[in-house]
């Protein structure tokens, strides 16, 4: 069902994922972005901008007012934040052994997906966690398959309850270096299983370079499914992100794997470890990204006209 997705349209647009920004609050995070020449800002499940026990309808009505006033648009949730339930990162996942747990974790997405449809976001994006030494694969892959079908069941009750239609906000995984799922193509065949229109790959470079032997082959491979991707760069294959260009990802070789017309959704920077210096790796990776990627949103050309205009804009 999924291999007939087309993904391909005529302009990739960037976004910069709002974990970057932590130190700000989150109307001033949407106006440092929209400053900086970026198209979209992925919101960020936390204490800090999206808390899911606190966001009320008046933070949204605010998000609402300051992403007109910008003109930037909210085009994610992600929810991935490692200490929301636990001091240990990540704990408890969606295929934890104690049934107890899956279900805060359960709990916590559920929490997500609904603030994503109320906020307008058209993906909410989840990991799925690591998987305990002692528990087969299997049994963690039928614990996975039900939570996932209960957070379809969630984004649709929530749509149906705001009047919205099936397909205005849709579900994504993340592969995660030393999650059960951390591959793109682990990600792939829940999709199969599930076999929903609703559920979705979100990649993220810097986790294929690190995984995946050949990360270029599988980020062009995976893109009829893929509904997003976060870039970052990497060096020695060493899970850090780092500003793209400060590392060894070949930003080249990603731009020609996007193709001529490139993505069909939202290349998003994700650098949660820049807050201190966010102005500046926001600016450095939208520069970086327009010298290499396709139809991006302003991208820079090889004659140099891209670069006058953008600076004849800026």
């Amino acid at each position: 069902m999924h291999s007939t997705r087309n993904t391909r349209a005529s302009n990739s647009r960037l976004a910069y994922n709002a974990n970057g920004l932590r130190s700000v609050p989150l109307d001033d995070a949407v106006r440092v972005l929209a400053d900086a020449g970026y198209d979209g800002i992925e919101l960020s499940l936390n204490g800090q901008h999206v808390d899911p026990w606190a966001f009320s309808a008046a933070d949204a009505d605010r998000l609402h007012r300051v992403l007109e006033e910008t003109g930037l648009v909210a085009c994610s949730l992600a929810t991935g934040d490692p200490h929301l339930l636990s001091e240990l990162p990540f704990e408890p996942a969606l295929v934890d052994p104690d049934p107890a747990e899956r279900e805060r974790r359960l709990d916590l997405l559920r929490r997500g997906v609904r603030i994503g449809v109320r906020v307008g976001v058209p993906l909410v994006v989840f990991s799925t966690g690591s998987r305990h030494p002692a528990v087969d694969a299997a049994d963690a892959d039928r614990w996975l398959d039900e939570g996932v079908a209960r957070l379809l069941d969630t984004l649709h009750d929530e749509l149906d309850a705001q009047g919205l239609p099936r397909g205005s906000t849709v579900l994504g995984i993340e592969p995660e270096p030393g999650f059960h799922c951390q591959t793109n193509a682990e990600v792939a065949a829940v999709i199969a299983r599930t076999g929903s229109e609703d559920l979705w790959l979100s990649q993220d470079l810097g986790h294929t370079v690190v995984v995946e032997d050949d990360p270029i082959g599988s980020l062009s491979r995976h893109l009829p499914i893929t509904r997003h991707l976060q870039v970052e760069d990497i060096a020695g294959r060493v899970h850090a992100h780092l500003v793209p260009g400060d590392g060894d990802v070949d930003f080249a070789a990603v731009g020609r794997a996007l193709g001529t017309d490139g993505l069909d959704g939202w290349i998003s920077v994700e650098l949660y470890d820049h807050d201190p210096v966010h102005r500046e790796a926001a600016r450095r990776s939208r520069e970086h990204l327009q010298r290499f990627l396709p139809r991006l949103s302003g991208a820079v050309d090889l004659t140099g006209a891209g670069q006058r205009a953008h600076a004849a804009g800026s």
